[in-house]
């Protein structure tokens, strides 16, 4: 879920911005919520020291006569959550220039104006935006990783489900490549037993030397299977039963 924190020292500005992403958030079922509405920053630094975590934000650029402005207290939110999400609300473009020189690297901004359907539609893209991202970053957290050592001090981490094929590398002893979906090939040193092992479920080993993704298998002919790339991975006279009955979920 999206936590949302609206903060302003206007209390006009800050009810409409309230009212606004409460109806996006209900007429569009985004997941997400406003977990904190305050005129006061301070309040909302304390709400984030004891709920820390990354956070949509929706906060004043100007806060007035305050010791600070939009942009110390955005350093201060990102001091404790580097990857918080700020979308600074104003009417002083002039300071828009001094957030983009100082690093902050904004979300965005929003112009504070008495059109309430243009404030509803950037607050919709913000958003919008922010959610997607948190989708995208879930999705990332939730891939199974293999870690491949082509080299003694080198690592490199590969989705699994970005794995074409394995086979046994001819030309090397012990060596075997793993084939990926964008085209890299990765040679380690390892047994392609011990490859089917780490790999496990979603693979099989259609040849001695070959072990394929199953979803990513689209056909066969004779003794050859087709990926969704395009290439052709050998498949043993002992296995053709089976993968076949992978393909078409019967046996032939």
């Amino acid at each position: 879920m999206l936590g949302i924190i609206l903060c302003d020292d206007d209390p006009f500005i800050l009810k409409i911005i309230r009212e606004q992403i409460e109806q996006i958030l209900s007429e569009h079922c985004i997941d997400s919520r406003i977990i904190c509405v305050s005129s006061n920053y301070k309040q909302v630094l304390a709400f984030l020291k004891k709920y820390p975590n990354d956070y949509l934000y929706f906060l004043d650029l100007d806060f007035g006569s305050n010791e600070f402005n939009g942009i110390d207290i955005a350093k201060q939110i990102r001091a404790v959550a580097p990857a918080s999400k700020v979308v600074f609300v104003t009417n002083h473009h002039a300071l828009a220039i001094d957030v983009l020189k100082s690093g902050v690297e904004p979300f965005g901004f929003i112009e504070k104006t008495t059109d309430i359907r243009k404030m509803k539609r950037s607050c919709h893209q913000y958003i919008y935006l922010a959610a997607q991202s948190l989708s995208m970053k879930k999705e990332k957290e939730n891939q199974r990783m293999v870690f491949l050592k082509p080299g003694a001090d080198e690592v490199i981490e590969v989705p699994v489900a970005d794995i074409l094929y394995v086979e046994a590398v001819k030309t090397k002893s012990h060596c075997i490549c793993y084939h990926t979906i964008n085209g890299s090939s990765i040679t380690v040193r390892e047994s392609i037993e011990h490859a089917m092992e780490e790999l496990g479920d979603g693979f099989i080993r259609s040849h001695r030397s070959v072990i394929v993704q199953i979803s990513h298998i689209i056909g066969m002919e004779n003794s050859m299977i087709r990926l969704i790339n395009g290439t052709d991975v050998p498949c043993s006279f002992r296995q053709r039963k089976k993968i076949k009955g992978v393909i078409y979920g019967k046996e032939q």
